[in-house]
């Protein structure tokens, strides 16, 4: 059977850092803030972010106003209201991030798998993975899932003013679902971030990268088909 895999929210603390694997996790801004403390003031110029090369991340706008996935130090950034066009830009220029989670990564070990066959839940599937790849999974790092994917429903954020639930928030974005679509999805795990940079029931955040329309945003509910890869730093 199909499993589905559900991962809301996720948003992010100043001047973390990961400890114990080879690579460093970089989190700015803090989810419990945005959400409930009305935090909308820029942290990092995306710009100095993507100086170096091979950095990957996720996060949200300034003003919460988009999303932002970084892949490879190439900016990915989509901004849509409710019931509108969504649009996307590359350029990070004077772009500030009110939230963000990066890691350098140069090499990523890969793993094929039958996404129907796995026996618990895919936050656990990657816990495990990252354990016998080496990787201290105890420690925030990033991860890629690459597939066709049966389903998909994603968002992309607009400020949604103070107040309301997670769920009032989301009623209030861009809303997608795709099926049957190839695309690349990029999320960072950590047991030790809920209401940081994770919703309090998932340990993943993660975003998607459509290979149809180069669009990308938040992952909400996610359904696992055949030949899924999953991505780890090596």
């Amino acid at each position: 059977m199909i499993k589905n895999i559900i991962f809301l929210g996720g948003l992010m603390i100043m001047g973390c850092e990961s400890s114990q694997n080879e690579f460093q996790v970089n989190i700015h801004g803090e989810l419990r803030k945005i959400m409930h403390g009305g935090a909308r003031e820029g942290l990092v110029l995306l710009s100095d972010v993507i100086k170096e090369k091979h950095v990957y991340g996720v996060g949200a706008l300034e003003g919460l106003d988009g999303e932002i996935l970084i892949w490879d130090s190439k900016p990915i950034l989509t901004k849509a209201k409710k019931g509108g066009e969504a649009s996307l830009s590359m350029d990070a220029n004077s772009e500030k991030a009110l939230l963000l989670v990066s890691a350098k990564i140069k090499e990523w070990s890969e793993t094929s798998f039958n996404g129907t066959t796995i026996e618990s839940s895919l936050n656990d599937y990657i816990y495990n993975t990252a354990k016998s790849k080496g990787l201290n999974p105890d420690e925030p790092f990033p991860f890629i899932l690459e597939s066709v994917f049966p389903l998909v429903k994603w968002h992309i954020i607009s400020d949604p003013g103070l107040g309301g639930t997670h769920d009032d928030h989301m009623n209030k974005s861009w809303n997608q679902t795709d099926k049957n679509r190839i695309g690349k999805i990029l999320g960072f795990y950590s047991i030790k971030h809920h209401a940081i940079f994770t919703h309090h029931s998932t340990n993943s955040h993660m975003h998607y990268l459509d290979g149809k329309s180069g669009l990308s945003g938040h992952v909400d509910d996610l359904v696992l088909g055949e030949n899924v890869i999953l991505r780890l730093p090596k």
